[in-house]
């Protein structure tokens, strides 16, 4: 993209390097033995990094393009990047969002970032995917015969034990075909199969036994099975002690195996994908399979086709070398990129033929850094071309806007970016089940303290009643031994105090909880075809304790749907307050286009001149105006497309040489061939233009990741001229599906429709551009008739009025970064030959740069006025770009690139160094005006935002913007409101922003000592909600800069302060400082935290929250990927945290508390039995019925309570949002709930033990017979207190109590009928028949149940009466109002100290309160 020759001096004989080159080839170094090096090297992404490596003072006179220093590297994640040491030139590509860190609060060592002279045994090589910190060892040295043997099995590639410095590749052409894969020089690199499951048929069993393993609870009960194998200790039989156990594991294989076999399917279907490859025995391109690419394969693609594995460009059907492509798929990032040829090919695209291609490709090894690649190609004459970057095409991607392209494959399957970074769902634990585990180990403990009592009572009775012998006392045994025994006995019959079956039953609960919210109606976007996505499958129930919620604002809270609405040009505004659609009645999202400023197409055509004077001061405007426009129209990136893209090869490899050639345009012969067979690629029969990529075909390609369509013969395609001429079968692109449709256009972006709507005159052409911003501009100047009509790397064609074509010299383009802020261009004038330099980029950079002048110029008057309007349009909540010049003299500019080449081949501080080139140059600019787009606000946010301020959770809003905009912003959304207090901390120094806190602090304080009110505590949330009502506090990220730094000690006073506010806006705010506020604040404050975002620079900050959201918005895919969950649009966080999440936690809480509750009501029957069995270890009930006592009678309740049971219907959730605080203060389990619940299991297994055995007492009931009876009343006890437990009936809760009941008496009586000693158990035969024919039976058991829970019952009743929580006094209000029928609704707000009365058939809205008294 940029220029390298100095301008007025010819340079046939290509660029001299100022430095000489020093080899040709690359040697390794002397290695001494006391000097061995592992030195760290710190690695960014975007080609920026840095390289710590070892000052080597031998005679080494080479160093590869790849090297660096063994040892550490790490791949960054998002955010900023360190600046320090050495990195190699990258790529050109302008305004990326997508960089990688580490997540912050990262610990490191000295050794990380020290000296290279530690030395380490061993280094390794950290790096970060774009979902969560992936940390890799890679091997170099041959792994052991085991390990080999292992990695067989698993079919896992061996690790080595140093990462490799660099990789040869040699094209497989130069090659013999027959080489054995052991002396392929390429033969110990991957194929381009891909694999994402986890098990094989060999290894699926011994694997998930061992993953199942992990879980301490299946260790135990694995311990428990074991344990009874043992005859002293034999407590059940063997067999039956392995039901629970076989169950539990034998459900989870299952469902692991299911979700195993569709990421096979999905594997299947992209290995089996095709593509073209060059074969040298038949001299041309064939298809063959994806799996079948190798490493040195020459590839062939064609327009719109996906890129199946990482290419290094070598040819494109453009002239200047040129592909672009949409990495949607890879980052979610949906603005094109733009690719080069390799150094040294533009010449030769001509002339390249595949068979001709002899060079070697040195490559670094594979990285999880996207776009980060290091590399030089090496040509049979030893000639070195550096590649980066810029020259690689990434799997996963799209061709886009080219006819064809081809390539050699430097990294295949799972060494491809795509696959480094395709991370699976994310497993958290979420608080309850926190505390859940908390409480299973005081189940053990319990456990332990009953085993230990029937231990002592064992020895006690047997030396009360010392003088029985067998079967009472083992023969030779003492009675110590005994109670031993008897202690390992009591392990195995009181099991099931641990819940062994909680674990998978919270699990099947969470799935299909998930599944219930994926499919629900109202969290579906019919515009963008998308819904919820829950890529965290065990943390659902965390969404209704959220207590923080930290988002972005520009794509999140905002459309990022760019509409240009002011500009200021020499201190003159004009404003477009309506689009094109707008002022015709239409729809207005079916385009971006404003209309006209009427005054400003005046003064550009000079209409209303009326004196010399104002000629003179008219034609000076319009001579403003026009290089304004100028300056929207070549300050950019953006492409520029008119014609569809051709390519004669079908996917079989054929040229077909029969072609009409008057079918195409004109422009699309781009090159005269003669002998030739390749220059048959630049025309074709088979005409596909782009689709746009929220089309329906694109989103068909995402449903999976990677999810890559094969190409099949049997797809349409769009031909231009007759079928006579169809011999071959031309390369399958899908159709456009919104063509000739009226509903078409639902599922396109704003930024597409703009593309694809045609233009009053029909020459516009497609704009495609990295950033949606600079979309707008271009369309303004487009409408001003200053037209971007063609785009080179070095030329740009625009069309001026009077049907004018100025084709403008690219020299130079100074690509925008986020410390510069700021990015410009470097032209040469096809008139005046001039050398310009445009600049445009953020108030504070471009005016901080200007040329020095005098206060009484009229220069000094343009800049005062446009800061004005820049104030202005940043109050409106405008995104504001100002705009500059600089005319360079010829010896200026050529001073300039001089230096910039330097850096450019610097060895150290690349990036910097080229910054601070960049920044030499953007100085004594001249200002030319300002930009204003409008972002709007997304529909819904403010109802939304004030939902959730209701429910209690403070809002922090982090984003990038300037105070004046993101507080214009925060206004809009009703984030403040006009009441509030706004607490502002902008300092520059640590010393202003240390007294600004402190001020602010003991400013509250004092007011709160004056009104008597509460001091500060750690979590004011709850005891200061009304004071923190009233104030918001704005920080920008400078003064984050002090705070954030732990020398400055302001991290603490910062969030006290901020503890006092509802809401926070942080402005100015790097992606780094995002993800460490998030941090502080989940660890300083123990606060549940929810991060949500739409872009790739909030990636970090969703990752680091409890809870990480991702909107699947214009920004692309890339937050989605690296979420737990995933919102078409942010009004959605409603109804998910304030509905499903309060739903969720209750329903879970419930759940657990319960499943607590009936396994220790159920052991203690089983030890009060003891008391009356002289602690022997014998039990009443069958063996059968403790086993299937979880697994079959009493499964299913609970799962009906932990899906679908509703503590509150979801109209009365959205209108009280402050019911919200339930959930969110985790008062459904707390600490004491536990014991609790506990106690009741207590309280109930003595009333129906001793009930029943007051019936039976001195009666000749059999043991089975009375344990049978006990059996039946706990388990109507346990069914009943369930059904106490449920608060909204469905069919679904009756039907699984109604199942328990019957599958019990059924098993029962078929058990007890047919099985006569079955698994060597004593026999009960007819014992349920037996016992059930008396009426004593039928009495005892509601008796039981009564006595039972009647406390229960009292006790909840009482508490709904006198002191009821906030969802049942509203649910009673509802209810009361319902009864009356007046068709109103009163309710009281604690969170806003205010009744509002309700229509009960309005919209579930809060604006819909007829009256509002507070």
């Amino acid at each position: 993209m940029s220029g390298s020759g100095k301008v007025n001096e010819s340079n046939s004989n290509g660029t001299q390097m100022d430095a000489p080159v020093q080899c040709s080839t690359y040697t390794f170094p002397e290695i001494r033995t006391q000097e061995i090096i592992r030195g760290h090297g710190r690695s960014a992404s975007h080609g920026g990094g840095a390289t710590l490596g070892a000052n080597n003072s031998g005679n080494v006179v080479t160093r590869s393009a790849l090297k660096s220093s063994r040892g550490h590297q790490r791949a960054f994640s998002q955010g900023q990047i360190p600046e320090t040491g050495s990195m190699r030139p990258g790529h050109s590509r302008v305004g990326s969002k997508t960089d990688f860190i580490l997540p912050p609060g990262h610990k490191e060592s000295d050794a990380a970032s020290g000296s290279a002279s530690k030395t380490s045994a061993k280094g390794h090589s950290r790096q970060a995917s774009r979902s969560e910190s992936i940390y890799t060892l890679r091997r170099s040295t041959p792994p052991s015969m085991w390990r080999r043997l292992l990695c067989f099995v698993l079919r896992r590639a061996p690790r080595y034990e140093h990462e490799e410095r660099f990789r040869i590749i040699v094209p497989n052409h130069t090659v013999p075909p027959k080489t054995p894969r052991k002396e392929h020089p390429n033969g110990s690199r991957p194929n381009n199969k891909i694999r994402t499951t986890k098990y094989t048929l060999l290894s699926f069993l011994p694997r998930n036994l061992l993953e199942q393993f992990h879980r301490v609870a299946n260790l135990y009960f694995i311990f428990i099975v074991l344990l009874n194998w043992f005859p002293a200790i034999n407590a059940f039989g063997k067999e039956v002690a392995m039901i629970p156990v076989l169950f539990v594991l034998g459900v989870t294989a299952v469902k692991d195996l299911f979700e195993d076999r569709r990421r096979y399917a999905s594997d299947k279907r992209i290995n089996n994908s095709t593509c073209r490859i060059y074969h040298s025995e038949a001299d041309r391109y064939k298809k063959v399979l994806w799996k079948d690419v190798r490493v040195g394969d020459l590839i062939h693609l064609s327009n719109n086709e996906v890129v199946p594995a990482d290419i290094l460009l070598l040819r494109s059907s453009d002239p200047n070398g040129l592909c672009y492509l949409d990495t949607g798929h890879l980052d979610g990032e949906t603005n094109l990129k733009q690719r080069q040829v390799a150094r040294g090919f533009i010449e030769k695209q001509t002339v390249f033929e595949p068979s001709r291609f002899k060079s070697r490709v040195e490559v670094d090894p594979p990285t999880t850094k996207i776009y980060r690649f290091h590399g030089a190609m090496i040509h049979p004459s030893g000639e070195r071309v550096p590649v980066g970057t810029n020259n690689l095409l990434l799997r996963e991607c799209l061709l886009k806007n080219t006819d064809y392209v081809e390539g050699v494959v430097v990294y295949a399957g799972h060494e491809t970016k795509a696959m480094l970074n395709n991370g699976g769902p994310r497993y958290k634990r979420s608080t309850l089940e926190k505390q859940m585990n908390q409480d299973v180990i005081w189940c053990v403990l319990t456990l332990v303290i009953l085993c230990i009592i029937g231990a002592v009572g064992c020895k006690l009775w047997l030396n009360t009643y010392y003088h029985l012998g067998e079967p009472f006392v083992s023969d030779g045994m003492s009675n110590s031994t005994e109670a031993f025994l008897a202690f390992w006995t009591y392990v195995i019959i009181l099991q099931i105090l641990i819940p062994l079956s909680l674990y998978v039953t919270l699990e099947m609960c969470k799935i299909i909880q998930v599944y219930h919210i994926h499919n629900n109606v109202d969290l579906y976007d019919p515009l963008m075809n998308k819904r919820t996505q829950c890529r965290a499958l065990n943390i659902t129930e965390e969404l209704g304790q959220i207590q923080y919620i930290f988002s972005d604002k520009t794509g999140t809270l905002t459309e990022n749907r760019m509409i240009f609405r002011n500009c200021s040009i020499a201190g003159v505004d004009y404003d477009h307050p309506q689009l094109v659609d707008e002022a015709k009645g239409l729809n207005k999202l079916t385009s971006l286009s404003v209309v006209c400023n009427q005054r400003l197409l005046d003064d550009l055509a000079l209409i209303g001149v009326k004196g010399d004077e104002t000629l003179v001061q008219r034609q000076l405007q319009s001579a403003r105006i026009q290089d304004f426009l100028l300056l929207l129209a070549v300050c950019n990136t953006v492409v520029c497309s008119h014609h569809p893209h051709v390519d004669l090869m079908n996917e079989s490899g054929t040229i077909d040489q029969a072609f009409d050639g008057d079918s195409l345009d004109a422009s699309s012969s781009n090159t005269q061939i003669l002998n030739d067979r390749y220059a048959r690629l630049t025309e074709s029969r088979s005409v596909t233009p782009s689709p746009p990529l929220n089309s329906n075909v694109y989103n068909e390609t995402r449903r999976h990741v990677p999810c890559l369509p094969p190409i099949v013969d049997t797809s349409p395609i769009t031909e231009f001229n007759d079928s006579k001429n169809a011999k071959a079968k031309k390369i399958s692109i899908p159709a456009l599906p919104f063509i000739g449709r009226k509903n078409g256009a639902l599922n396109l972006t704003d930024e597409q429709k703009l593309k694809l709507t045609p233009s009053p005159k029909d020459s516009k052409p497609i704009f495609e551009a990295e950033s949606p911003d600079e979309l707008a501009l271009v369309d303004a100047a487009y409408n001003y008739d200053c037209r971007l009509v063609r785009r080179t790397p070095s030329t740009a064609t625009i069309e001026v009025p009077g049907d004018n074509r100025l084709e403008f010299e690219i020299l130079q383009i100074l690509p925008f970064d986020s410390i510069r802020k700021c990015m410009s261009v470097i032209i040469k004038h096809p008139v005046s030959k001039r050398i310009i330099l445009y600049c445009k980029g953020a108030d504070s950079t471009i005016l901080a740069n200007m040329a020095p002048v005098e206060d009484d110029t009229e220069q000094k008057q343009i800049i005062n006025k446009t800061q004005q309007h820049v104030n202005y349009y940043a109050k409106k909540g405008l995104r504001v770009l100002v705009m500059a010049k600089r005319v360079l003299s010829v010896q200026e500019y050529n001073d300039w690139l001089r230096k910039h080449e330097e850096c450019e081949l610097a060895h150290d501080n690349v990036e910097r160094r080229l910054r601070d080139s960049y920044s030499n140059l953007e100085t004594n600019l001249t200002v030319m005006g300002a930009s204003a787009i409008e972002d709007r606000l997304q529909e819904g946010v403010p109802e939304t935002l004030n939902s959730l301020i209701s429910a209690g959770i403070v809002i922090w809003v982090l984003t990038g913007d300037k105070p004046e905009t993101a507080i214009n912003i925060a206004y809009s959304a009703k984030l403040f409101s006009p009441h509030m207090e706004i607490l502002k901390i902008m300092a520059r120094t640590k010393e202003a922003a240390e007294n600004s806190i402190y001020c602010y602090l003991s400013e509250i304080e004092r007011d709160q000592d004056s009104s008597d009110e509460s001091t500060f505590s750690v979590a004011p949330i709850n005891t200061q909600r009304r004071s923190s009502q009233v104030r918001a506090l704005v920080v920008d990220g400078k003064t984050l800069t002090f705070i954030l730094d732990k020398r400055s000690n302001l991290t603490k006073p910062f969030l006290k302060l901020s503890t006092y506010c509802s809401s926070v806006l942080c402005c100015r705010a790097t992606p780094l400082q995002k993800a460490y506020i998030v941090k502080v604040v989940k660890e300083e404050l123990k606060m549940r935290t929810l991060a949500i975002g739409d872009g790739a620079n909030d990636v970090s900050m969703i990752q680091t929250a409890d809870v990480g959201i991702g909107i699947s918005g214009q920004e692309g895919m890339q937050a989605v990927m690296a979420s737990d969950f995933a919102l078409p649009r942010f009004k959605f966080l409603e109804r998910f945290l304030l509905v499903h999440g309060h739903w969720s936690y209750h329903r879970l809480s419930n759940m657990v508390l319960y499943f607590f509750y009936k396994n220790a009501a159920f052991v203690f029957l089983l030890f009060w039995y003891q008391l009356f069995s002289g602690f022997s270890g014998a039990v009443m009930i069958d063996q059968m019925y403790l086993m299937l006592y979880n697994l079959l009678f009493t499964s299913l309740p609970p799962i009906a309570i932990g899906v679908y049971d509703k503590n509150a219907p979801e109209d009365l959730l959205r209108r009280e949002p402050h019911l919200y605080r339930s959930s969110r203060l985790g008062k459904a389990y707390r600490w004491h709930s536990f014991w609790l619940t506990m106690c009741d299991a207590f309280y109930q297994s003595i009333a129906i033990f001793f009930i029943i055995l007051c019936t039976y007492y001195d009666t000749t009931i059999d043991i089975f017979s009375f344990g049978t009876v006990c059996t039946t009343a706990c388990m109507f006890v346990m069914l009943l207190h369930a059904a106490i437990e449920i608060r909204s009936w469905t069919i679904i809760h009756v039907a699984t109590i109604t199942f328990s009941i019957a599958v019990f008496y059924i098993y029962s009586i078929t058990y007890n009928t047919l099985c006569h000693g079955c698994f060597g158990l004593p026999s009960t035969h007819g014992v349920i028949q037996n016992t059930a024919n008396t009426l004593t039976y039928w009495l005892v058991i509601p008796i039981c149940c009564v006595a039972a829970l009647l406390p229960r019952i009292i006790i909840r009743t009482s508490l709904n009466i006198f002191n009821p929580n906030d969802v049942t006094r509203a649910i009673v209000a509802e209810r009361r109002a319902a009864r009356r029928g007046e068709g109103f609704l009163v309710t009281w707000s604690r969170s806003t100290s205010s009744s509002s009365i309700f229509r009960t058939s309005s919209n579930r809205n809060k604006n819909n309160a007829l009256t509002v008294i507070g």
